[in-house]
């Protein structure tokens, strides 16, 4: 069975120029042929007081150089990590229910943390992760949002190794502003 493709809603573009992502962040691989499969993350902070959200950070990366980046988790994380989202989030449920809808909406998919159920509105910081292919969206367990509290609880099962790894990552794509370096400890790709 094929999953369902939609269209990248405009919530995953870039913020840059308000356009798909286009290249990968590590290899610099061309995205929107239609060949390439990707994952999109992007991370937001809101200040309730001021009404306002900023885009933390965003990438698009190539399933090549995830699977590399994910190959940089220990042993040790990967069983942590897995886990934690097994005790408290079924993907196969929660995807099988948002693609039961008459016209499945992604934007379902991130109203609430994937962990913690807490609505989007409520989180001051949050991070959206998509699945895709050339100018597609693929409807898998994916996409989903991760609540700070969420991401948090990962981190926290992230051995030094992994934690060290991820950070040369950040570091290495996404330039170490010290506003990166306080708020990212890495991606956190589904």
């Amino acid at each position: 069975m094929r999953p369902e493709r939609i269209p990248i809603p405009k919530s995953f573009y870039s913020i840059e120029t308000e356009e798909p992502m286009s290249t990968c962040l590590a290899c610099d691989r061309p995205l929107l042929d239609g060949e390439t499969e990707y994952l999109i993350e992007k991370g937001y902070r809101q200040y309730e007081a001021y009404d306002v959200q900023e885009t933390v950070f965003e990438y698009a990366l190539c399933m090549d150089c995830h699977a590399t980046m994910r190959q940089s988790f220990s042993d040790l994380s990967t069983r942590r990590c897995r886990a934690y989202l097994a005790e408290h989030v079924n993907l196969a449920e929660r995807a099988g229910r948002l693609l039961d809808a008459e016209s499945p909406d992604p934007s379902d998919w991130t109203r609430h943390c994937v962990v913690h159920d807490t609505p989007r509105q409520e989180l001051a910081e949050y991070q959206v992760m998509a699945h895709c292919m050339g100018t597609e969206m693929i409807l898998t367990h994916l996409p989903l949002l991760m609540g700070g509290p969420a991401v948090d609880a990962l981190v926290e099962r992230l051995s030094d190794e992994t934690i060290d790894d991820l950070g040369g990552f950040r570091d290495e794509h996404l330039g170490p502003s010290p506003k990166l370096q306080r708020d990212l400890q890495g991606p956190v790709v589904a």
